[in-house]
C-alpha cells in the first residue's frame, strides 16, 4: 500500500442549519447528491463510509448500514464514531488515514443530526448528565453551559478581562454567520443584545451559547482529484487528548486548553509548514471565551489577549488572523455532530475562493473539532494548489 497519497476534498454538500421535518435519511441523501454534483465521480466510486454515531434519540438505528443499503454501496470500510463533539473530526481523520494508505480510494464522510425532535428538558438533559462525573457532578444537575460558565469566570478573573468585551466575539461571529447561506441566523446581534439577553449560567447569557439545531453535511475525500481546480488537499492532521474531563483536569488551569496547542502542532508538522503560514482558522469554539483561549493556545496572541485581538479587528475576515469567518458555532448554529464538518466546509470554501466572507488570497486553513471542555481535539490543515 502507498503511504504517499494526499487526500483531496473532491466535493461536499450541506443543508442550511435549521429545523427539518424530513427524516435524517432524506437529509443525508440530499447532501450526498450535492457532494457528487460538479465532480466526475459516480456514486459507486465510494468505497468507504465514515460518520459520527447518531444521537440516542435518532429514530433509525444502525444508520450507516441502513444508508449503505439505500445507496447500494459495497464498501471496504464503514465506521461510526462516538467521541462527543469531536466525533465528526475523528470520523474525518479515519477517512483521511484510509485514503492515505490506500485502504479506500473514495471516502464519504457524512454527519446528520436533528436536535428539533428531542425535548431539551427530558431525554436530552438525561443524555448530557451522563457525560459528567456520575458520582459527584451529575446528581447536582450539571449542564454544559454551567461548566463553561466556570471557565469563563476564571478566564475573566485570571486575565482581568472586561466581561462586556467578550460580547464582541459573539457580535463578530453572528455577523459572519448572517452572511453564510448555511447559517441558522439571517441577522447579527448587537453588543447590547448579547449583554442583556436571558441569563443561562452566570456569567453566560443566551447569545453566548451555541444554538442547537438540525443540520447535515457530506464530504467526498478521494485519492485522485475529481476536478483539479476545485479540489483542496488535506495535508495535515493532528490529535491530542489532555488528562482531563470537562473541568476535572491535572496540572492544567481551566483557562488553558493544551489539546488545541498539541493537535495543531501535530497537524502543521505533518503538513510540513509553519503555523504562521495558515491564512484562516475555523475552530470548534462553542462559547466566546473559548474562541479567545483557542486563539491564545495556537500562539496567535499572548495569554489573556484573545479578546483584545477581536476588539482590534485582528480576528475579523479581513484581519491578520481570521477566526471563524463562517460564523463558527456561535454564528452558524450548532448541530454538534455536524459542526466539525461545517468547519471543514468553511475552510474548503475559503480555499476555493467561494466563501461568503472571503479571506483574500487564502491558501491554507486550519480547522478543529473538540470533545467536552476542549480536552480532546482534532486539528486539520487544508491547502490549495498542492
Amino acid at each position: 500500500m502507498s503511504t504517499d497519497i494526499t487526500p483531496v476534498v473532491a466535493g461536499f454538500g450541506a443543508v442550511p442549519n435549521g429545523t427539518y421535518e424530513i427524516p435524517e435519511r432524506d437529509l443525508a441523501l440530499t447532501t450526498v447528491r450535492d457532494a457528487l454534483e460538479g465532480t466526475s465521480l459516480e456514486l459507486d466510486a465510494v468505497d468507504g463510509l465514515y460518520m459520527p454515531a447518531p444521537r440516542p434519540w435518532t429514530p433509525q438505528g444502525f444508520f450507516s448500514t441502513y444508508l449503505l443499503h439505500l445507496l447500494g454501496l459495497d464498501v471496504n470500510r464503514s465506521l461510526e464514531v462516538s467521541t462527543g463533539g469531536s466525533s465528526g473530526g475523528n470520523a474525518f481523520h479515519a477517512a483521511v488515514s484510509d485514503v492515505r494508505d490506500g485502504t479506500v480510494e473514495t471516502a464519504l464522510v457524512l454527519a446528520v443530526e436533528r436536535n428539533s425532535i428531542v425535548e431539551t428538558t427530558g431525554p436530552y438533559f438525561e443524555y448530557i448528565l451522563k457525560s459528567f462525573d456520575a458520582e459527584f457532578e451529575s446528581p447536582i444537575g450539571m449542564t454544559v453551559p454551567a461548566a463553561y460558565a466556570q471557565s469563563m469566570q476564571r478566564y475573566i478573573y485570571e486575565y482581568d478581562v472586561d466581561r462586556e468585551d467578550l460580547a464582541e466575539i459573539v457580535v463578530k461571529n453572528r455577523a459572519n454567520g448572517a452572511s453564510n447561506p448555511n447559517s441558522l441566523f439571517a441577522e447579527g446581534v448587537s453588543r447590547t443584545e448579547v449583554l442583556e439577553a436571558r441569563p443561562i449560567a452566570d456569567p453566560i447569557r443566551l447569545f453566548d451559547c451555541p444554538a442547537p439545531c438540525d443540520g447535515a453535511v457530506a464530504i467526498l475525500l478521494t485519492a485522485a482529484a475529481a476536478d483539479e481546480e476545485s479540489s483542496i488537499a488535506v495535508t495535515g492532521t493532528g490529535y491530542h487528548h489532555a488528562p482531563s474531563h470537562f473541568l476535572m483536569s491535572r496540572d492544567t488551569d481551566v483557562t488553558e486548553l493544551p489539546a488545541v496547542r498539541h493537535a495543531a502542532a501535530g497537524a502543521v508538522a505533518r503538513a510540513e509548514i509553519e503555523l504562521a503560514e495558515i491564512d484562516l482558522f475555523e475552530p470548534y469554539a462553542p462559547f466566546p471565551h473559548i474562541e479567545a483561549i483557542v486563539t491564545e493556545e495556537l500562539g496567535l496572541v499572548d495569554r489573556g489577549e484573545g479578546v483584545e485581538a477581536c476588539l482590534e479587528g485582528r480576528t475579523a475576515p479581513d484581519g491578520e488572523i481570521p477566526i471563524s469567518p463562517s460564523g463558527g458555532c456561535l454564528g452558524r448554529g450548532h448541530p454538534p455532530m455536524v459542526t466539525p464538518l461545517l468547519n471543514y466546509v468553511g475552510a474548503v470554501e475559503q480555499l476555493r475562493g467561494t466563501a461568503s466572507n472571503q479571506v483574500p488570497d487564502a491558501e491554507r486553513a486550519l480547522a478543529t473539532a473538540e470533545h467536552g471542555h476542549l480536552n480532546g481535539v482534532t486539528a486539520t490543515v487544508f491547502e490549495r494548489g498542492v
